[in-house]
Order: C-alpha cells, then structure tokens, then sequence
C-alpha cells in the first residue's frame, strides 16, 4: 500500500507571510500618514508617534521571526 505524498506548506506560509506583512505595513503607512499631518511637540503628536513605531518594531519583530 502506498503512502500519501505529503506537499510542502511552504507555499502556502510564504503567501500567509506576505498578505500579513502587507497589512502590517499598510497599517503602518495610514498611522504615519495621520503623523505627518499633526503639529510636532503635541501630546497627540507625541501619542500617534508612539504607535507609529510600535508598528513599526512590531512589523520589524514580524520579519525577523519568519526569515
């Protein structure tokens, strides 16, 4: 009796790596956007720049973990 052939998942987790860090970087990207319009030195100046690069090290963390 034969066995089944058992096919790669890499495909599959390549593509799963991509939709992700695509959307990591695209929530990134409208984060910053928001940044670039506000008053530098503000509290919310200061709030938005701090979720921008927790985004930021999140996407980075991402990367690092699956390459």
């Amino acid at each position: 009796m034969k066995r089944a052939v058992r096919r790669s998942g890499k495909k599959n987790q390549k593509s799963n790596f991509e939709e992700r860090f695509a959307s990591m970087v695209s929530e990134y990207h409208k984060a910053k956007e928001i940044l670039d319009s506000m008053v530098e030195g503000t509290a919310e100046y200061v709030k938005q720049k701090k979720i921008c690069d927790n985004l930021f090290a999140s996407a980075e963390r991402f990367v690092n973990a699956n390459s």
